[in-house]
């Protein structure tokens, strides 16, 4: 039993999020380069995303998955689906996307 409990703990992921919210994207703002916060996206009712950041979360160009994530947001953008953001405050106290889930 002391075995499968350390094997349980071991394969728990080690991410801890400073904002996991749900909602419908109402906005999105792009930067021309892509950096600089080049993606922002902004939930129903502009909630507070992560701990201490503001009412948007980012991605720029240059992240890994970072067209894939695009694409999600901008499909549940444009038919309604609700959004799970995960994200993490950056040394700006900015939000950074980390994770997303799409629901019907």
């Amino acid at each position: 039993m002391t075995i499968f409990i350390g094997l349980l703990i071991a394969a728990t992921p080690a991410m801890a999020w400073d904002g996991a919210i749900t909602g419908n994207v109402t906005q999105i703002d792009l930067t021309e380069t892509g950096q600089n916060f080049g993606f922002r996206v902004y939930l129903e009712g502009r909630p507070v995303i992560c701990t201490g950041g503001p009412d948007w979360a980012y991605l720029n160009a240059n992240e890994d998955n970072y067209q894939a994530i695009v694409s999600a947001l901008m499909l549940a953008y444009s038919s309604g689906k609700t959004v799970v953001l995960y994200t993490n405050r950056d040394a700006s106290n900015k939000c950074k996307i980390g994770y997303i889930t799409v629901r019907s």
